[in-house]
C-alpha cells in the first residue's frame, strides 16, 4: 500500500495519511518547505511504515491521545537525515542508525527540520507489557547507531522490511525478538531517575494497582507514595497531564482492554465498577467522551 503526498506540499493530505496509517496525530509546517510521503509496510503483527519528511513537526498531545483507541508503542528507526524526538522531558536528536522508543499513550513530538527518512514500527502494548516493566522504560532516549544493540536491531528490521507476506506467527516472533533486543537500552534504574520522574513512576504504579478503588485521588496517591500533593502535581505536570486525567485515562484504557478480551461476554455495569467508576452513567459518559462511542457499541464492534 502506497500513500503519497506530492513534493510540492499538500500538507493536509499528508497529515490525513499519517492519521490513517498511524492513528491520531496533529502537525504543523516549519519555515522550511514541506515535503512528505508515507508508505505502509509489513504484514501480520508487523505494522511498519516508511516515512520521508522535511519541514514539519508531528505531535501527539492530550486531544490526540483521547481519540486513540490503540495506545501502543512506536519504535522509530532513523534511516537517513536527522530528526528530533521529545517525550517525558527527554529530547533526542537522531541521525542515521539511531533508534528511539516512544509511548503513544503519552504526549510526544517529532521535528523534521531537514530531510529525514525513518521506519516507524508499532509495538503492541500487550507484548511490551509482557516483556518489559512499563514503570521503568526509558522513553524518548536515543539508542545510538554505534551500539551493538542498535546494529542488531537495524539489521533485523531491515531484513523484515523485505517481506510483505509474513504470517502472524512469524511477525510476532520478530516483534518479540526486537523488544528483547532493545530491553537493556530502554530499562533504567531508579537511581538514575530525577525526582519528578521517580515520583511519577511510583504514583503511576500505585494507580494501576489500585485502579478499582473509586476513592483514588491525588491526596490518596500522594499519601501512599510518600510524596507531597504539590510534588505529585509537579511530577505529572512534567509529563503535560494532571493526576486526575491520568487516573481517568488509565481506568478507561484498562477497562477497554478488559472489554476487548471478553468479546462482549461481560456485564458492562460490572466492568465499570471493576475499574473504579461509581455509576453506570458515569462510566458510559466518560467512555464515550474518551473513545467517541458508548461501551455497548465498543463491545459490538469487537464481537467476531
Amino acid at each position: 500500500m502506497q500513500i503519497h503526498t506530492p513534493l510540492s506540499g499538500d500538507f493536509d493530505r499528508w497529515i490525513s495519511d499519517v492519521n490513517h496509517i498511524c492513528g491520531p496525530f496533529s502537525a504543523k509546517p516549519l519555515e522550511k518547505e514541506f515535503a512528505g510521503n508515507i508508505h505502509k509496510m509489513g504484514g501480520g503483527a508487523l505494522e511498519m511504515s516508511r516515512v520521508n519528511i522535511s519541514g514539519a513537526q508531528l505531535f501527539r498531545g492530550l486531544d490526540e491521545i483521547r481519540r486513540c483507541d490503540r495506545p501502543d508503542f512506536f519504535c522509530i528507526f532513523q534511516l537517513q537525515g536527522e530528526s528530533r524526538v521529545e517525550q517525558t522531558g527527554n529530547a533526542s536528536t537522531l541521525v542515521a542508525g539511531d533508534i528511539v522508543l516512544v509511548d503513544s499513550a503519552l504526549p510526544f513530538s517529532c521535528t523534521y527540520t531537514h530531510e529525514s527518512q525513518q521506519i516507524s514500527l508499532i509495538l503492541p502494548r500487550p507484548i511490551v507489557e509482557r516483556t518489559l516493566n512499563l514503570s521503568g522504560i526509558e522513553l524518548g532516549i536515543r539508542i545510538p547507531c554505534h551500539s551493538h544493540i542498535a546494529s542488531f536491531a537495524n539489521h533485523l528490521i531491515a531484513e523484515a522490511a523485505h517481506y510483505d507476506n509474513l504470517d502472524a506467527e512469524e511477525s510476532s516472533a520478530i516483534v518479540d525478538s526486537l523488544i528483547m533486543l532493545l530491553k537493556p537500552s530502554v530499562i533504567r534504574s531508579v537511581g538514575q531517575q530525577n525526582p519528578n520522574e521517580r515520583i511519577f513512576l511510583q504514583a503511576a504504579s500505585f494507580i494501576r494497582e489500585n485502579i478499582g478503588d473509586p476513592s483514588l485521588s491525588p491526596k490518596l496517591v500522594a499519601n501512599a507514595t510518600g510524596a507531597s500533593v504539590r510534588s505529585l502535581y509537579r511530577a505529572f505536570s512534567f509529563r503535560s497531564m494532571t493526576v486526575s486525567e491520568y487516573i481517568k485515562t488509565q481506568r478507561l484504557e484498562m477497562c477497554a482492554d478488559y472489554l476487548k478480551a471478553s468479546k462482549g461476554k461481560l456485564n458492562l455495569t460490572e466492568a465499570g465498577y471493576r475499574f473504579g467508576f461509581t455509576s453506570p452513567s458515569a462510566f458510559s459518559t466518560a467512555f464515550k467522551q474518551h473513545f467517541g462511542i458508548t461501551p455497548t457499541h465498543y463491545c459490538q464492534q469487537r464481537v467476531f
